[in-house]
């Protein structure tokens, strides 16, 4: 997932308003008051909805001003919120797990993309092809558990094969495409373009843990949340509204955020929405999350504890979607 940055400005200053008796929304934010705010983010498809409410204003909207820059490495999101210098975003969804046991650990409060990853190789190589050669992934991501069980799925011990970590996607698919590694685990946009291009597509998600997953999260470290939840709050009521932009009009939400990747057609894109679309409420793939820390222990990148299942904090989410389905109730930002 390759990852990038946000600033986001929010305000002091909020507005309450109510539902209706007993219930009360989280502030409206107005825009004075302006504080700079580090939002992670990832580059993947699966980051689509962030993007499209950033760059038609959805953030705005709802009193955030926002800028994202663009990052190569994969780590660097995982490092901005390990390192506290970025507060809230979107990740890959196994990081919410890595870090679950951490002083101030990261909370769980949305989706951003699901699906759309796949482990793909050189034509005609099949899985058990693999065995002593060499396959890319990607470490601090999804795909490098995608990688250890899809293996497992099809018969292929680990350590049957020679794993290849990369930190960046540019030199991963410059060395698949040379042919210096026989299999690498992708996202979409790529893996669409791939597939057309005649490579193998070995296996995906969706074959490897039984049905639907999410690629990354919103996730809020609990400090944060526990401070400012009128600021998550916002974030999602944007992205729940980019991500209607994105089902209502597909292609126009991608010409607006297309510049973010250049390397695509529109088209291109477009295929990669239908196999990786955006959803924010990811409630309903808690248990596909929380079934891939088995997999992370194997490979040693956590342990878990007793504090797991305490990774999922959806009450802001479910408070957005029930205001979203009483229009008529909303307080209208201003």
């Amino acid at each position: 997932m390759l990852a990038g940055t946000v600033f986001a400005k929010f305000p002091l200053r909020t507005r309450v308003g109510h539902t209706g008796p007993g219930r009360e929304i989280l502030p409206i934010l107005t825009t004075s008051s302006m504080q700079k705010l580090l939002l992670a983010h990832g580059s993947a498809l699966s980051n689509l909805a962030l993007f499209v409410a950033v760059d038609t204003g959805l953030f705005e909207r709802y009193g955030l001003q926002v800028e994202a820059p663009h990052f190569a490495e994969f780590s660097s999101t995982a490092a901005l919120l390990r390192s506290g210098e970025a507060e809230l975003g979107t990740t890959g969804f196994t990081q919410a797990l890595v870090d679950h046991a951490r002083p101030d650990p990261l909370r769980i409060v949305g989706g951003s993309g699901k699906l759309g990853m796949a482990l793909m190789g050189q034509p005609g190589l099949s899985m058990n092809d693999l065995r002593g050669r060499c396959v890319g992934t990607f470490a601090d991501d999804p795909m490098e558990v995608l990688l250890h069980d899809a293996l497992q799925a099809h018969g292929v011990e680990p350590r049957q094969v020679d794993r290849v970590l990369y930190p960046s996607l540019g030199d991963a698919v410059a060395d698949f495409f040379d042919g210096r590694i026989a299999a690498l685990t992708l996202i979409e946009p790529w893996i669409s373009r791939l597939r057309l291009q005649g490579y193998e597509v070995l296996c995906d998600g969706l074959h490897a843990w039984g049905g639907e997953y999410p690629d990354t999260l919103l996730v809020v470290r609990k400090s944060f949340l526990d401070a400012h939840p009128e600021i998550v709050a916002a974030t999602l009521r944007a992205m729940l509204d980019a991500q209607q932009t994105i089902r209502n009009n597909p292609r126009e939400a991608l010409r607006a955020s297309a510049h973010r990747y250049p390397e695509f057609t529109l088209d291109e894109l477009l295929a990669g929405v239908d196999a990786q679309p955006p959803v924010i409420d990811i409630r309903p793939l808690s248990r596909c999350i929380l079934a891939r820390a088995a997999s992370l222990e194997a490979l040693g990148r956590m342990h878990v504890t007793a504090a797991l299942e305490d990774i999922f904090s959806f009450d802001l989410l479910a408070q957005t979607l029930a205001e979203t389905c009483s229009p008529s109730s909303v307080v209208q930002p201003q």
